[in-house]
């Protein structure tokens, strides 16, 4: 892979073959008998000293003109301006922590069901589906259909849209993590295509493979692709996340990789190099507004209907425990209570996993590159502390709900006085918890 060091070393080089470029369309070439300076033709007597094989120096002479020192210079400082905002971009490390997180917590939501199922899998979903199955075959009295309702159901529904949420942030950070090291790839490639075009100027060969694939279509696509289609081995497919990350796959795979470094004279290869950068810089903003769009749109959702993503936010139905229609056994109620525990254990390590946004943008670069000098960082942190405080009230509504069905059990079984006083209190409490996170 290239790396700033290759394209500081590279970019000397270009100076050189630049002028060599420029010197040679007035007629003058490196001497034959003498390649530190330039003669008219190559062999007459009248001369300018050429540049180090850096760029460096060069320009006085004994020719017509004194000396192009002054053109040399501002063939250096164009190539400068050209190519210096592209020196340090980022490598892509600093998303390797977050991508993990994400992903870490979506597989702990169950963002991993099998090839065909479109469905949820992991501890969770089979505590949850154990639940329901128990309590449904198991257990009777008017309460079921209420508990059912939010913490089966509605719980279901938070499940999947939450590991959604996290594959969006996974997929945003996955593209980031391989958009930028490509990009290094990508100016690299077209600085060696300038140089190469220069040199066979000036050495009036003709131009060869001047058409080149930027890297960084290909390899942000690639993750895209994979990740953000919410296909039949994700939980997105069942998801009203999964059309928005469609949406972000279209607008990615379309952006265009071709790009052209040619040109007959010094000018017209610079000018093609300028516009080789132009693109390149044109298919990472392409690239940013796509993930930030994505990022944007699955805020908006979760705004619009907050209780597909915070089971707080879903108003427990009436709940009746004293109707004299309830039957349940201990052993059934037990495989409940234990299933449910298992669910909380399970969404208390996913609230830790992704507990905090990353503090900094992970990919710094010129601010005049891709979207800016915050990237997506911003979009992204967003939807991470909007996600992390859904996982954390639905983590804490959740352990409510478990101690309510404790509490009607023991109510039912009498085994505790205070047991109906408990439900009331629990049940106040649920009702009055704050619906919407601000």
């Amino acid at each position: 892979m290239a790396n700033d060091r290759d394209l500081s070393e590279l970019k000397g080089k270009m100076k050189r073959a630049a002028i060599d470029c420029w010197m040679a369309d007035t007629g003058f070439y490196p001497h034959i008998g003498n390649s530190k300076i330039y003669a008219k033709w190559g062999w007459m007597l009248n001369f300018y000293n050429r540049p180090d094989e850096n760029g460096r120096g060069g320009g006085d002479g004994n020719g017509v003109t004194a000396s192009v020192e002054a053109e040399f210079d501002a063939i250096r400082r164009a190539i400068d301006a050209l190519v210096d905002r592209w020196l340090d971009l980022p490598d892509g490390s600093e998303c390797d922590d977050p991508l993990q997180r994400a992903k870490t917590t979506a597989n702990t939501l169950g963002a991993s069901g099998g090839p065909g199922s479109g469905e949820s899998t992991g501890d969770i979903s089979t505590a949850n589906n154990t639940v329901h199955e128990v309590t449904i075959n198991k257990l009777v009295g008017s309460f079921r259909a209420p508990f059912l309702d939010k913490y089966f159901t509605q719980f279901s529904t938070v499940q999947g849209e939450l590991a959604a949420a996290c594959m969006i942030l996974q997929t945003n950070y996955g593209a980031e993590r391989e958009m930028w090291p490509a990009a290094r790839v990508d100016a690299s490639k077209l600085c060696e295509r300038a140089l190469q075009a220069w040199i066979a100027q000036q050495e009036q060969e003709s131009d060869v493979n001047a058409t080149m694939a930027l890297t960084t279509v290909s390899a942000v696509a690639g993750v895209v692709t994979s990740l953000a289609t919410a296909g039949a081995e994700t939980i997105a497919s069942v998801t009203a996340l999964s059309a928005i990350a469609g949406s972000a796959t279209i607008a990615i795979q379309g952006i265009s990789s071709d790009v052209d470094v040619r040109g007959g004279s010094y000018q017209e290869i610079f000018q093609s190099l300028t516009e080789g950068f132009e693109k390149l810089d044109s298919v990472l903003k392409s690239q940013e507004h796509a993930l930030n769009k994505m990022l944007r749109d699955t805020l908006a959702m979760m705004y619009s209907d907050m209780s597909r993503f915070n089971l707080d936010a879903f108003v427990l139905g009436s709940y009746p425990i004293s109707d004299g229609t309830m039957r349940m056994e201990r052993s059934d109620t037990q495989i409940i209570v234990n299933n449910m525990k298992r669910i909380a254990d399970s969404l208390t390590q996913a609230v830790s996993t992704l507990q905090n946004a990353p503090a900094r943008n992970p990919t710094p670069r010129d601010g005049s590159l891709g979207s800016g000098s915050n990237g997506t960082h911003t979009a992204a942190s967003e939807l991470w502390n909007r996600a992390s405080r859904c996982l954390a009230l639905t983590t804490s509504e959740y352990e409510r709900g478990t101690s309510l069905f404790q509490a009607t059990v023991e109510d039912f079984f009498q085994a505790d006085a205070e047991a109906a006083r408990i439900v009331a209190e629990i049940m106040a409490a649920e009702a009055l918890t704050e619906r919407f996170d601000r």
